[in-house]
C-alpha cells in the first residue's frame, strides 16, 4: 500500500530544517564571535604573537563554532545529523565567505576551501554527535 505525503506535510518539514539550520548557523557564528573576542582579548593582554600563528587560531575557532552549529541545529530538529549539520555548517560557510569578500581585496581560494570544508566537516560531526547521543531516562520499578 502506497502512502502519500501531503504537500503542506512537506512544506512543514522544509520550515522546520530550514529553521533549525539557519538558528543553528547563527548559534555557531556567535560562538565564532564569542571565541574571537576572547582570543584577541587575551592576544592584547599577552603581547606580541607570530603573525603565523593566526591561521591556525582561526581555523580551530571555526571548527569549534561549526561544531556547536551541527550540535545546536540538530537539538532543535532531532534526527538527520549529518545531512542537517552539513547544511548548517554550509550557512555558516556563506555568511563568513560573503563577509570576508565584502571586506578584503584578494581572495585565496586555497583559504577559502579550507574554511568550507572546515565548517561543514565539524558541523556534521557536529550534527551526528547529537543524534547519537542518548537521553537517560529512568526507570520505574513496580
Amino acid at each position: 500500500m502506497t502512502q502519500y505525503i501531503d504537500k503542506n506535510e512537506k512544506t512543514a518539514e522544509l520550515v522546520k530544517i530550514t529553521r533549525a539550520s539557519v538558528l543553528g548557523a547563527a548559534a555557531g557564528l556567535a560562538v565564532c564571535t564569542v571565541l574571537l573576542c576572547l582570543c584577541s582579548f587575551l592576544m592584547v593582554k599577552a603581547g606580541s604573537l607570530p603573525v603565523g600563528f593566526l591561521p591556525v587560531i582561526s581555523a580551530v575557532i571555526s571548527g569549534i563554532g561549526g561544531f556547536a552549529a551541527g550540535y545546536f541545529s540538530v537539538s532543535m530538529y532531532k534526527k538527520r545529523g549529518m545531512l542537517l549539520g552539513l547544511l548548517t555548517g554550509g550557512i555558516m560557510f556563506i555568511a563568513v565567505f560573503l563577509t570576508g569578500l565584502a571586506n578584503s581585496d584578494t581572495g585565496d581560494i586555497a583559504t577559502v576551501l579550507i574554511k568550507c570544508g572546515i565548517f561543514t566537516v565539524t558541523g556534521s560531526i557536529g550534527g551526528v554527535v547529537r543524534v547519537n547521543k542518548r537521553i537517560k531516562t529512568t526507570r520505574k520499578i513496580s
